[in-house]
């Protein structure tokens, strides 16, 4: 556990960051030399100075894949151990020099610009393949923290941060006396990862208003972490939902009411319980609710925010006894009552040129027979008491129903 924590003290110390310049040093030749391919200088375009810098800017396609190469080496050293960086740094210098005999000349932009977009595929690839290497060292946590811990520091990227900010606040890695305390460890990571968003204003405002983890409750850490792996292609996974609960499918719930809300996506669970064929028939019933560009997603309408509608099938899918706590966050109190709302509507249904009559009446036929099919399935797989197994699936069966008549209600 020692050489854990001591780990940790030095990412939040600053000192790992200097690590990696030392590593990058070492392939470059020189530590300026690494600085400036790992963080080019942005391309100025109002006083170009060298030949490519004039033909980059004279394309308005060659300045935006200049900037891509420069975002995706940056993710794609984020997501590769530190002491592995030398091929990927190897890569770019090969990449600069033939961009330096190509792009020179301005005759040459669909030259350059091909060559552009083959580093930004073989960066974007290095990226993912170091993504997934996180990915199985985070599926790791359950079963040992202190070796996750271990191979996450290995690693400077915000991703690999927020999983350590998570398991300090989680209490899953504990710092003994002499090793430092948590919360200096805890602020120490979180200050380098708001630095390393600083490209991302809407998300560093969100994180500021997070206050001081440190102190916060685990919430505000599974909110910090659900931020920083929307912006990587990490899943959330189960085992986060299956251990926190209640608190863990809000963090990770409606956030943005945007299209932002994709991200990250939540992790496939072991059954569905909207496969059920009771579950289909009412989907195929309530289809034609779906407003154009809308799309069904494990039988609930996914538009905007509908986030809540993952989080919703998730949750009856994962841990369906949640479904009966009462909501902690202020969004999540608020989406009771608009569920509410939705449900009175859906009660009191007359519209029926918008959602005809006839499939109205038949999805109120359907759903007691949805309900007990959900029901006997919590009893079977999950172990519920028969009252609380009914109360539970009653709970879902009126988030399936809010959710799709949801879509059809103009906002408030």
């Amino acid at each position: 556990m020692r050489s854990t924590v001591r780990g940790l003290a030095v990412v939040a110390a600053g000192v790992m960051a200097a690590t990696a310049s030392m590593g990058l040093a070492q392939t470059s030749g020189g530590s300026s030399t690494a600085a400036v391919i790992a963080n080019p200088p942005p391309l100025n375009c109002a006083k170009p100075v060298t030949a490519v810098d004039k033909t980059l800017c004279a394309s308005a396609d060659l300045k935006v894949a200049a900037e891509d190469v420069a975002t995706g080496l940056r993710d794609a050293l984020a997501n590769t151990p530190i002491g592995e960086r030398d091929a990927v740094m190897r890569g770019q210098q090969a990449f600069l020099a033939e961009r330096d005999r190509t792009c020179a000349d301005r005759a040459a932009t669909e030259a350059c610009l091909r060559l552009y977009n083959k580093r930004i595929g073989d960066i974007q690839a290095v990226s993912s393949a170091g993504q997934k290497k996180l990915a199985a060292i985070t599926a790791t946590i359950p079963k040992d923290p202190k070796a996750a811990a271990a191979a996450l520091q290995r690693y400077d990227g915000p991703a690999a941060k927020a999983w350590l900010v998570y398991l300090l606040q989680a209490g899953l890695v504990t710092p003994t006396d002499k090793e430092g305390k948590r919360e200096t460890l805890v602020s120490g990571l979180v200050a380098a990862i708001r630095r390393d968003l600083v490209a991302d204003p809407d998300l560093k405002e969100e994180l500021d208003k997070l206050g001081d983890l440190s102190t916060a409750p685990l919430a505000n850490s599974l909110q910090l972490l659900r931020h920083v792996l929307s912006t990587t292609e990490l899943d959330a996974p189960c085992f986060l939902f299956t251990k926190h609960g209640i608190v863990a499918f809000e963090a990770f719930g409606p956030f943005w009411n945007s299209s932002r809300d994709a991200s990250p996506a939540l992790c496939e669970p072991p059954l569905s319980v909207f496969d059920l064929p009771e579950w289909k028939r009412i989907e195929a019933r309530m289809s034609s609710t779906a407003a154009p560009g809308q799309e069904f997603i494990a039988g609930l309408v996914r538009q905007n925010g509908g986030r809540q509608s993952e989080i919703d099938a998730l949750q009856g899918s994962l841990l369906p006894a949640s479904l009966l706590e009462p909501p902690q966050s202020d969004d999540a109190k608020r989406a009771v009552d608009q569920r509410k709302s939705a449900l009175a509507a859906f009660r009191a249904w007359r519209d029926f040129d918008l959602w005809p009559e006839a499939d109205h009446k038949a999805t109120v036929a359907a759903l007691p027979a949805a309900i007990t099919a959900t029901a006997k399935l919590y009893r079977e797989k999950f172990n519920l008491a028969p009252a609380v197994a009914d109360q539970a699936a009653h709970a879902l069966a009126d988030r399936f129903i809010a959710s799709h008549i949801s879509a059809l209600m103009p906002d408030e």
